[in-house]
């Protein structure tokens, strides 16, 4: 449960996004409840509202992934080494840590409590997007998003 909920709106997904920070940044959730408030408190909300206005982020930030178990932190290190306006598959993610299953790697993605930060939309399948846990659509969006300003950069 996270000390500190700061909330931004972003118009490309049309949702709200709930940021969740203790000593880190533990969780970014997708809200589509229309009754929320923005609230700006930290740095990494200000990055993430600037990433939703298409600018290109390196997130500052330390995060909090401790209470996953190692595999998935071993996924998701990966993952985040995936840059922006860029995708990989599944299978080459897995190949990337020495793993053998594919499916192994889309469970690991779907426990990504730090979504976009973590960027798990970057991973995609040999024949199509794949799935995320927010949704396809705003999977689409964001890779949307990102490969119209990756082709500017």
């Amino acid at each position: 449960m996270p000390e500190s909920i700061d909330i931004i709106f972003s118009r490309l997904l049309d949702c709200y996004i709930e940021i969740g920070y203790n000593a880190k940044l533990c969780s970014i959730r997708f809200a589509r409840s229309g009754n929320l408030k923005e609230k700006k408190t930290h740095e990494t909300t200000l990055e993430l509202e600037r990433y939703f206005q298409g600018e290109k982020i390196d997130f500052s930030c330390d995060i909090d992934i401790s209470h996953l178990s190692p595999f998935t932190q071993k996924v998701l290190g990966e993952t985040k080494k995936i840059g922006y306006g860029r995708t990989i598959t599944y299978s080459e993610l897995a190949r990337n840590i020495g793993c053998r299953g594919a499916r192994a790697i889309g469970g690991a993605l779907a426990r990504n409590p730090i979504p976009i930060v973590i960027p798990c939309h970057r991973v995609v399948a040999k024949n199509g997007i794949g799935g995320y846990s927010a949704g396809v659509g705003i999977k689409t969006r964001l890779l949307e998003l990102e490969k119209s300003k990756a082709n500017n950069l």
